[in-house]
């Protein structure tokens, strides 16, 4: 038997689609699975008649690869990652790689390639954005840990990444757990588009009256101007499709309760540990929580509502309000990878690059983004605010209207509200962090600067203490 050139390891449904695409770019996979029954369902099912082998023993599994053996896992992130690393470790030479395409934490990668360096195992810890269909058809792909290793995997592995105008959406961000942090920045700034594209539905439907069908068709048509983007495709489509059991809208059927897997809290704490502002990243963050909070949600009668009112104006204005603030969740992420690329030494436009395609914020506004920043040098947040001002400011009539009308209409706007709180004070040439700072030396001495003088002082504000 001939030794085949790649394995994956974990046949969920992301690892299914993925060795069906490594296969299809003339790779011979080899797979495993730990459910026994996965893998035979797999190989007699849809890699039938694929140069894909489905073995049922680890070791037979290590073993049909040729060397340096390239090891793909997709696991669940945390333990599970370490318990099949630790399992592997000792059926492997020295040079061989390991690539963990989950979620994991981009800590838990910086450790993992410390700990298999020093067993002369190649750590590449790889963020994989795209979903299922990303998987099979070209997923963004973003690459940290050991470099030798990357260089072997962009010309091979890379070969199932998407390309946008003949560049492959594949990037190498640094050491250890570079790529990971880099898709966890994606997601919370996922989260956060979502979450504003939910509050225009909201809006547009609760609010303004429209029908799921008629609120989908207001995103196919925004979806065709400034917000082009998969998420405002994929709302446009979900709004629209219709139950085939009762013949309404599926997404009318669906709880009101969002879940999450962890990665846009753990952006919003890189974000916090790193000193970076994100609002709009913990809005959406902290509003998926609340959704959870049925009973509380239902406590007593609701509040009489004002009935909304139906013209093309508001809708403009939800329009505007959306393009502002899905442009500032990037900015607010652009500003997390920035921080974080000072230890990973990426640069930003790379992360922009490879999310151009492929992946799940992949849009047109990704696409300018990364225009601006390759034609113009500086820090990236700034570089690109800068660039957006004018739109930011033409936005601003549309935006402050949809959160008068939304609040009038007493419909929650956390996302959108929060980027525009962001922008202002991004904006303002003064900010009141001087009465806090103030009251933090009344009651604690922590001292505060002058703008007439330097260096730190404190008052004991006609206060005297025995």
């Amino acid at each position: 038997m001939s030794l085949l050139d790649v394995g994956v390891y974990g046949l969920g449904v992301m690892g299914e689609a993925f060795a069906l695409n490594l296969e299809r770019r003339g790779l011979g996979v080899a797979v495993y699975n730990r459910t026994v029954e996965r893998t035979r369902q797999f190989i007699q099912g849809r890699a039938r008649g694929r140069k894909i082998q489905g073995f049922t023993e680890v070791r037979d599994f290590v073993n049909s690869l040729s060397r340096p053996r390239t090891i793909i896992l997709f696991v669940k992130a945390g333990k599970p990652v370490d318990d099949v690393i630790e399992g592997l470790v000792g059926m492997l030479d020295r040079g061989d790689v390991l690539l963990d395409c989950g979620n994991s934490h981009y800590k838990d990668s910086d450790r993992r390639f410390t700990e298999l360096a020093s067993k002369g195992i190649r750590f590449l810890g790889v963020g994989v954005s795209g979903g299922e269909e990303g998987a099979l058809r070209g997923p963004s792909m973003m690459f940290g840990g050991d470099y030798s290793a990357y260089a072997e995997a962009e010309s091979t592995i890379g070969r199932a990444a998407a390309v946008f105008e003949d560049s492959r959406c594949v990037g190498y961000f640094g050491e250890g757990g570079g790529g990971h942090f880099v898709k966890i920045i994606h997601n919370g700034i996922e989260y956060a588009i979502m979450e504003a594209i939910a509050e225009a539905y909201d809006f547009l439907t609760r609010g303004l009256g429209l029908s799921s069908g008629e609120a989908g068709e207001v995103f196919e048509e925004w979806g065709r101007g400034e917000l082009r983007s998969f998420l405002v495709e994929a709302a446009s489509k979900v709004a629209r499709h219709i139950d085939s059991e009762t013949g309404r809208p599926l997404v009318e059927l669906i709880v009101d309760e969002a879940e999450q897997k962890g990665t846009g809290r753990w952006a919003v704490e890189a974000a916090l540990e790193l000193g970076v502002s994100a609002p709009t990243i913990a809005a959406a963050v902290d509003q998926r929580t609340l959704t959870t909070l049925r009973s509380l949600r239902r406590i007593g009668p609701m509040p009489e509502r004002i009935e909304g009112v139906r013209n093309g104006e508001a809708v403009e204005a939800a329009r505007d309000a959306l393009w502002a603030t899905t442009l500032l969740s990037y900015l607010q992420g652009m500003g997390i990878l920035d921080a974080g690329a000072r230890t990973y030494g990426f640069k930003v436009a790379e992360a922009l690059r490879v999310w151009r395609a492929g992946c799940i914020i992949r849009s047109k506004i990704v696409e300018e983004l990364y225009r601006e920043l390759s034609n113009a040098p500086g820090e990236p947040l700034a570089v690109s605010l800068k660039s957006n001002l004018y739109g930011l400011e033409e936005s601003m009539s549309g935006w402050l209207r949809f959160i008068s009308l939304a609040s009038t209409l007493k419909i929650p706007t956390p996302a959108v509200m929060s980027a525009l709180s962001y922008y202002l004070s991004l904006r303002a040439e003064k900010l009141p962090a001087n009465l806090i700072q103030a009251i933090r030396d009344y009651f604690g001495g922590h001292m505060f600067k002058r703008v007439d003088r330097e260096g730190y002082h404190h008052s004991d504000w006609g206060r005297r203490l025995e």
